[in-house]
């Protein structure tokens, strides 16, 4: 299906080469693939906002400045959210859509990761450029036992009930759940609670903890507080930051996010009280 022929928002034409790739001509799942990969591989993971005073916001002129031209990324519902407007522009018809990510840590599961689902081809994909470091790369057909392979990562969906998936990532001889998705669709307005959870709930990981990630075919990297991790196929680096300037080097060099030391207002306590 060829793109709507319709004058180009000039937003549209900065995303577009804010993620290095040339405005599509034609409207199909390969066309989905490339933008969805173009978005993750220039826009990171970024839960940054809480910890240089700003209030993550959910108003789409906000979040496209911040995201396109200020350098930096954002949580699931910026990032998927800019994703969605951008998809919908060209025309592709779009669900948005919420799932519970698992905790390793805990047993506490709340619907607070927005998802898209998007159709293309006669089939319907999930879309998720917001879930960091173990995001997959490529959109995933919503199909039962879809098992795909994108570089070292390998994903699995399982439909566990009606209109309800299980999403899961490969670890070794082992299948990890991801998230849990619920087929269904919100409204942009209905997902402000749950970036707010996100942002400032007790019950958040992000509440006290500094997250960056940013996937890669060949591994990725990604940083919570002080700590570094970055992977390249069988090779596993590791990082300790040990200063703000270190901080504000490492978030340039690994993520592509522009800060300034003096930007950071509300670190975590001891952050760089690491051995």
């Amino acid at each position: 299906m060829a793109a709507r022929a319709l004058a180009v928002p000039e937003w549209l034409t900065l995303y577009f080469k804010r993620i290095n790739l040339a405005m599509p001509s034609v409207i199909n799942a390969k066309t989905l693939a490339e933008i969805h990969f173009a978005h993750i591989n220039a826009i990171a993971y970024d839960m940054l906002d809480v910890f240089l005073g700003i209030t993550p916001s959910f108003n789409m002129d906000d979040i496209s400045t911040k995201l396109i031209a200020g350098r930096r990324g954002g949580g699931c519902t910026q990032l998927n959210g800019l994703l969605a407007v951008v998809l919908e522009a060209l025309g592709f018809k779009v669900r948005r859509t919420l799932s519970a990510v698992y905790r390793e840590d805990s047993g506490v599961r709340l619907s607070t990761h927005m998802v898209l689902l998007v159709s293309a081809d006669n089939e319907e994909w999930i879309c998720d450029a917001g879930f960091g470091y173990r995001g997959f790369l490529y959109p995933l057909r919503l199909h039962h036992n879809e098992q795909v392979v994108q570089g070292v990562h390998e994903y699995r969906l399982q439909r566990v009930r009606a209109l309800t998936w299980n999403i899961q990532y490969r670890r070794g001889a082992q299948w990890i759940d991801m998230y849990v998705l619920r087929e269904a669709s919100y409204e942009p307005h209905e997902f402000v609670v749950s970036q707010f959870f996100n942002a400032y709930s007790p019950l958040s990981l992000f509440k006290k903890n500094l997250v960056c990630a940013k996937p890669s075919l060949n591994g990725g990297s990604y940083l919570i507080n002080a700590f570094l991790v970055s992977v390249q196929g069988d090779k596993r680096a590791r990082r300790i930051v040990r200063s703000v300037y270190e901080l504000v080097d490492v978030l340039d060099e690994y993520f592509d996010i522009e800060l300034n030391p003096a930007d950071f207002v509300a670190l975590p306590t001891d952050l760089f009280d690491v051995l």
